[in-house]
């Protein structure tokens, strides 16, 4: 507590403190005590409501004072950084700086869009680049009362990062070449599997192939040995030595009695006198 609130505030737990001594002695005159004391109270009671509009009134002198030496330093646009930056071990680069409270900074990267931030009340501020791989350059700006200022700034890979990159580029190169001779392999494996699937059906088919050969090699045989006919004209047909009628096969009813049949063409057949029998 200082100020005028302050002395009053004290003279008067001073003077109060006095009188009560003096009163417990009785060696003052009552009256006077009374008005030492009643003097004293009035002291203290001014002196703290004295206290906190001094306070205040400090504090608004101070601020104004305060602001004014902040314009006055800062009249004219301003950046100050440093001229290189790095990334962490992580990748995330960090550019800090000072420039004017409150004031808007940009900054322009190469191959990338532009940032904007603003500064705080004491005029610090920050761009926070993750994954940053690639070492380029970069312009800080700010426009003050329409005058910019520019601060060229050189940004950086460290060496912990790019390690880091190298390990991961390789991890994945790795894990590529994993994946690539496993499809290879599952694809020789489905030819494989195709190549004998094919031959299976291949063996079927010969097999196939084989047994019919073989039935029509059986039913040549069997044709071959029934009489030749082809000299003759007209169909196959068979007569009985003591029937009249021909018949186209020798499962017709007509043929159940027969002791034999003899195979002769229609025409021949005809020439004898035999007829269709009725039951063709």
């Amino acid at each position: 507590m200082t100020g005028l609130g302050t002395l009053l505030f004290l003279a008067g737990v001073i003077v109060l403190i006095f009188g009560i001594l003096r009163y417990r002695k009785r060696n003052w005159p009552r009256r006077k005590t009374q008005i030492v004391i009643i003097s004293s109270i009035l002291a203290i009671i001014i002196g703290i409501g004295i206290i906190p509009s001094s306070e205040t009134e400090e504090a608004s002198n101070e601020k104004p004072k305060q602001t004014e030496k902040t314009v006055k330093k800062n009249d004219k646009a301003f950046i100050k950084t440093d001229k290189t930056f790095s990334t962490n071990d992580e990748g995330t680069l960090t550019i800090k700086g000072e420039t004017i409270p409150g004031g808007e900074v940009r900054l322009a990267l190469e191959g990338a869009t532009e940032l904007v931030t603003d500064a705080d009340d004491d005029g610090n501020f920050e761009f926070s680049l993750m994954n940053f791989d690639q070492s380029r350059e970069a312009v800080l700006s700010m426009t003050f009362r329409g005058e910019t200022t520019e601060f060229p700034v050189s940004l950086s890979v460290s060496s912990g990062y790019e390690t880091k990159l190298a390990e991961e580029k390789k991890a994945e190169a790795e894990r590529v070449e994993r994946e690539r001779l496993a499809a290879e392999e599952q694809k020789a494996q489905e030819a494989k599997i195709a190549a004998e699937k094919k031959a299976e059906q291949d063996r079927i088919a010969a097999a196939e192939k084989a047994k019919a050969a073989e039935t029509k090699r059986a039913e040549a045989e069997r044709a071959a040995a029934q009489p030749d006919t082809s000299n003759k004209q007209g169909e196959t047909v068979y007569i009985t030595a003591t029937g009249s009628k021909y018949h186209y096969s020798q499962s017709c009813q007509g043929l159940n009695n027969s002791n034999g049949e003899t195979a002769v063409t229609v025409d021949e057949a005809k020439a004898q006198g035999f007829t269709l029998c009725g039951f063709e």
